[in-house]
């Protein structure tokens, strides 16, 4: 099985204008693309984003003051779809499963 690549987006949300202002610093203004049709039917405005820029820029975000979302689409023809709750936690989005305490039993 092949394996399969990705392209990144991101969408600035809260304060868009330093968010933008930040991204514009780290990617190139000719990746900025407006109205961009996706998966769920809605246009948005996205950054066309390089993987590692995008791990780096959710890593530091709390330091950079920033906030966006993080969308993705299969190469080569791929829907763009959101893809933030990949992110949220550090195993990639999968919740731990609880252990089960044991007791003693006397």
């Amino acid at each position: 099985m092949a394996k399969r690549e990705y392209e990144w987006f991101l969408k600035p949300t809260g304060n868009v204008a330093h968010t933008n202002e930040v991204l514009s610093r780290n990617i190139s203004e000719e990746n900025a693309m407006q109205d961009v049709l996706c998966q769920d039917g809605k246009k948005r405005d996205l950054w066309r984003c390089p993987s590692g820029i995008v791990f780096m820029l959710w890593r530091s975000r709390s330091n950079l003051k920033i906030t966006f979302r993080i969308f993705s689409r299969e190469l080569p023809n791929g829907k763009i779809r959101d893809c933030t709750f990949l992110f949220k936690n550090e195993n990639g989005g999968k919740n731990k499963k609880k252990k089960r305490r044991s007791y003693a039993k006397f």
